[in-house]
């Protein structure tokens, strides 16, 4: 399947949350025809991001959340997916200079790709590197700002280095995106009681 299709089907199914009617069954939409991946990417992104500040309850978020993070993941290229396959592989067996020699030329070859420099971020802390994590953080927010996986991941951070209150306003900031996150809200509260207790 080429990278295109390959997209398509992906926003198509990340979409469908409701059955589509029998008038429309087997039909696409012009627009989705004629849009290029980018464009198709980003208005897939749009409608689950939408779909998730309204969900109602923390189960009808999750499935919105899975599929964001599913496009996330996705650059439409077999290549890219390979060597983050590989290199993901080196992160969970611990072998973060091997990790970041493979990640280096990720983001290289894919210099907008969030994940990448995420996973970058990973590689570093394994080899104790957190300032280095940090800065890949950071980049990978001003390539998405909207990635609540990267700002939970950078509020960790911070709040390890004792910068509680920076971390507190980048949970927040996740929480706009993601409200009926738990996890994300737990760890606003317990970093909302250390740093009201270091008012007092």
């Amino acid at each position: 399947m080429s990278p295109r299709l390959l997209l398509l089907s992906l926003m198509i199914a990340s979409l469908s949350f409701t059955a589509p009617s029998r008038a429309n069954e087997g039909k696409m939409a012009p627009d989705a025809v004629q849009a290029s991946p980018d464009e198709l990417r980003k208005k897939a992104l749009d409608d689950l991001f939408k779909r998730l500040r309204e969900a109602p309850d923390p189960d009808a978020a999750a499935p919105v959340r899975a599929a964001i993070e599913k496009l996330w993941a996705h650059t439409g290229s077999p290549t890219a997916n390979l060597l983050m396959a590989r290199a993901e592989s080196l992160l969970k067996a611990e072998m973060g200079a091997q990790a970041a020699s493979l990640l280096d030329r990720i983001v290289q070859i894919y210099p907008d790709w969030s994940l990448a420099w995420r996973r970058r971020a990973q590689s570093a802390l394994i080899q104790g590197d957190g300032e280095g994590a940090m800065l890949d953080l950071d980049h990978a927010l001003t390539i998405d700002p909207r990635n609540f996986l990267v700002m939970s991941d950078l509020a960790t951070l911070m709040s390890a280095e004792g910068r509680n209150e920076p971390a507190l306003q980048i949970l927040r900031r996740a929480l706009d995106f993601d409200p009926q996150n738990e996890d994300l809200r737990k760890a606003a509260d317990q970093l909302q009681r250390q740093v009201e207790g270091q008012r007092i």
